[in-house]
């Protein structure tokens, strides 16, 4: 049966009784439950196995014509031939035979069935006897078949046991399928992300490669202020913000004239004023990146002071974003850890030092608190 024939499933349902529908529908919302492939395909065979009545059961995704092991009940032993893991389909003429027909296959006693080599390791690994072996279909496509079966002894199956599988196995398609297509828009997601992250690292590194002063300050700042921001409760699901924020931290930089940015000497009044104009600077050039919006704060509120004598807005206490005031410790505690051109690097203690007395004038104290114990943690 092809689970998009909705005529078909329909006039077999009819045939199942009350009790096996409310199992059944009981099965769909559990299939539903999840959009893990690997959960999926154990509730899936779990399923079959007790809805029929049998002993053992495997289910076996299909894929250019290559099957792989999804799930089992009882679960496969330590020791076990590579047979029972992965196959082409050529050497399983039950399980072609059931693809090709879209129909389910019964042997009724494998230990006296005609079966290929592959087939008779599986048979004989799990001790089959009476062997259903049931396709899985998306439209046209064969996305897989489960196997179930008993041990040691013959079962013949009725009728109302095949719609049931016939039920199921709609089910199980579409489940299957809908976790697939999950699955594969994750992994798009997971790569774009990358691609995304690849590029903002290029632009930092470009930016400190025109910064000559910051000595891939952006990156060792990315690093630790994941760090802070883990340690300071953060979600897991943040820290990608957390790094793309600090990364660009700088970026409205580039907006301003390397006669500023690159000079050797303190910044005189009217300097200072332009090189202060680049968090605003940052804020115009991410605010039109969707993907980006998230880790703005960063950029926008980096220079901003606890006790609102920061800039580019003078936001005071926990008007600054959080995630701002986490990085704002990290930031300053590298630059003045780091040479400049007019002064040399300070120690980590008189880093720290300077920065614990800025705690509640510049900085978050909590931010303060939980960045020494960052240290203390990468104290050698």
């Amino acid at each position: 049966m092809e689970p998009t024939d909705f005529d078909t499933y329909s006039r077999i349902a009819t045939r199942i009784p009350a009790k096996e529908l409310t199992t059944l529908l009981k099965v769909s919302s559990s299939l539903a439950s999840t959009m893990d492939l690997t959960e999926v395909l154990q509730i899936a065979i779990e399923s079959a196995v007790d809805l029929i009545g049998l002993d053992s059961g495997a289910i076996y995704t299909l894929e250019n014509e290559i099957l792989q092991l999804g799930a089992t009940v009882p679960p496969l032993p330590t020791q076990l031939p590579d047979e029972l893991l992965r196959a082409r389909l050529v050497d399983h003429p039950h399980i072609l035979q059931a693809v090709l027909t879209k129909s389910p296959v019964f042997v009724p006693d494998a230990r006296i069935a005609p079966l290929s080599a592959s087939e008779k390791i599986i048979a004989d690994s799990r001790r089959l006897v009476s062997i259903l072996y049931f396709p899985l279909f998306l439209k046209d496509t064969a996305i897989g078949v489960f196997i179930i079966g008993t041990v040691n002894n013959i079962r013949q199956l009725t009728a109302s046991e095949i719609d049931l599988s016939h039920i199921l196995s709609f089910q199980v398609s579409l489940a299957i399928a809908n976790a697939q297509l999950y699955k594969k828009s994750q992994e798009a997601i997971t790569g774009i992300t990358r691609a995304y992250d690849a590029t903002l690292a290029g632009w930092s590194r470009m930016l400190d490669m025109r910064d000559h002063a910051t000595d891939e300050h952006t990156h060792r700042v990315a690093e630790l202020a994941v760090r802070l921001a883990a340690r300071m409760g953060i979600p897991d699901s943040e820290l990608g913000n957390v790094r793309r924020g600090a990364l660009l931290h700088d970026i409205g930089k580039m907006g301003i004239p390397d006669a500023i940015l690159q000079k050797s000497t303190p910044l005189d009044e009217n300097e200072r004023i332009i090189m202060q104009t680049h968090p605003e600077k940052g804020y115009q050039i991410l605010s039109h990146i969707d993907f980006l919006l998230p880790a703005i704060d960063i950029p926008y509120c980096h220079h901003e002071k606890w006790d609102g004598t920061g800039y580019p807005r003078k936001l005071k206490g926990e008007e600054i974003p959080l995630l701002a005031r986490i990085f704002a410790v990290v930031d300053v505690y590298d630059a003045l850890t780091s040479d400049r051109p007019y002064r040399t690097a300070w120690s980590r203690e008189e880093a720290l030092r300077y920065i614990q007395e800025q705690s509640g004038k510049h900085f978050f104290p909590e931010a303060v608190k939980a960045f020494a114990l960052v240290l203390q943690e990468s104290d050698p």
